[in-house]
């Protein structure tokens, strides 16, 4: 597994928090995902993965999950 990180605007609280990395983690070879949350600013997510997903799958996963978004 190779680690990728990520900006995410539009986490407000952990409740998000929980929503994106159940948003990420369901995506294909993803094993692990971790966010440093930052309410007043950008989030880092960092995903732990057999491949980068890359940023088109990751902003899909966020746009389904809610009004989050791919920095």
């Amino acid at each position: 597994m190779s680690e990728f990180k990520y900006s995410v605007d539009g986490l407000h609280c952990q409740g998000c928090a929980g929503t994106v990395e159940k948003a990420i983690s369901a995506l294909p070879d993803v094993g692990h995902v971790t966010i440093d949350l930052d309410i007043k600013g950008l989030s880092t997510v960092t995903i732990d993965a057999g491949h980068d997903p890359g940023a088109g799958e990751i902003q899909r996963a966020l746009h389904d999950a809610g009004n989050f978004t791919l920095v």
